[in-house]
């Protein structure tokens, strides 16, 4: 299996070697989808974080530099899962592109934002005990049954198959399963989301010391992640880590 991974991430390599490529925030040609000049421009990019939840924070005096502190609330009440990554704040011109990919259907978008959230896994996820990278998996936050049908794909699973495609590490799309679906983020405060979302995903497979890495595309109150991580340990994960493409700012 992990030849075959491999074998399948060099194919898509050479295809996207073979086939013209724009970025997708300036235009210009860029083979992986998004230029290192992009990237580096988006709001929150370089940003300080909680490593535990991804949000704005700053290093604690002592600390190397670029080695951020917990943030209190994580300090406080310590979320299921154990690290979050991510790309950049959700604000222009990377909401623009989630939006595209969300509601413009443009499901090509998720390979791009893919591949750099992988890129930006990389040290995280190398930083594991070796016994933790051994037993990697990816998979996806699902949609409900009725969104899943009006859009036509899961954009967070279609992103997870391009982070998982990147690094040759296995994809299960059928970890978690929406038990009902739920409000949009943006028409609940966090209280009513984390309400809403609570015991909201099943865990059809047993996942026995398994380091789970849980996408998304959009990461929000952090009540989405936290009941599928929930989920997930409780199926017998060993640790869940999140990768969203982009984090809400603290209002």
């Amino acid at each position: 299996m992990r030849m075959l991974r491999a074998l399948s991430a060099r194919l898509a390599a050479l295809a996207d070697a073979c086939l013209p490529a724009s970025c997708i925030v300036c235009g210009g040609d860029e083979p992986s989808g998004l230029c290192a000049a992009c990237e580096d421009d988006l709001p929150g990019s370089r940003a300080a974080r909680c490593p535990r939840c991804a949000m704005r924070t700053t290093p604690l005096a002592g600390r190397e530099a670029g080695d951020p502190a917990e943030c209190a609330a994580c300090v406080a009440t310590p979320p299921s899962f154990a690290r979050t990554i991510v790309l950049a704040d959700y604000a222009a011109p990377l909401d623009r592109v989630v939006h595209a990919l969300k509601f413009g259907r443009d499901a090509s978008l998720a390979r791009p934002l893919g591949r750099r959230l992988a890129r930006r896994a990389d040290a995280a996820l190398g930083a594991l005990p070796a016994t933790a990278r051994e037993t990697l998996v990816v998979t996806a936050v699902p949609l409900a049954g009725e969104r899943l049908a009006e859009r036509g794909f899961n954009q967070s699973l279609e992103i997870a198959r391009a982070f998982a495609r990147s690094r040759s590490l296995p994809l299960a799309h059928a970890l978690l399963v929406r038990l009902r679906p739920s409000a949009p983020a943006s028409t609940l405060h966090a209280h009513e989301r984390r309400r809403a979302l609570h015991e909201a995903f099943g865990a059809p497979l047993r996942v026995d010391g398994r380091t789970i890495v849980v996408v998304d595309d959009v990461m929000t109150t952090g009540a989405t992640l936290e009941s599928a991580a929930g989920t997930l340990l409780r199926a017998g994960a060993a640790s869940v880590i999140n990768c969203a493409v982009a984090r809400t700012p603290d209002r």
